[in-house]
């Protein structure tokens, strides 16, 4: 299921000063657009933009919810590695979450 996502449209820009932001954008371009859409909008996968703090308070949460997957979300575990899912759950939570 997870291969019919498309992402139609391109990532918010990450502040090119913070390169774990500008890596997180990229994690994401490549990795959970395709479900959550280019600015985090949602389509088969859940809405990120503006309400990823709301649902997941603690980072660690969130985390781990990419780490291990759960119901339609995967695990990234193997696919990412653990700076690689940092860097995207900061990318969600600063640059998406504020939109």
């Amino acid at each position: 299921m997870v291969a019919a996502c498309s992402s139609g449209g391109s990532t918010p820009a990450a502040p090119s000063g913070d390169a774990v932001l500008v890596e997180g954008q990229q994690v994401y371009s490549q990795n959970c657009a395709g479900c959550h859409g280019a600015s985090g909008g949602g389509g088969y996968g859940r809405k990120l933009a503006g309400v990823v703090t709301v649902k997941y308070p603690n980072i660690d949460d969130q985390i781990a919810l990419i780490t291990n997957g759960k119901g339609a979300m995967p695990s990234f575990s193997k696919k990412l590695t653990s700076d690689q899912i940092t860097a995207v759950t900061r990318y969600t939570r600063e640059v998406l979450g504020t939109n």
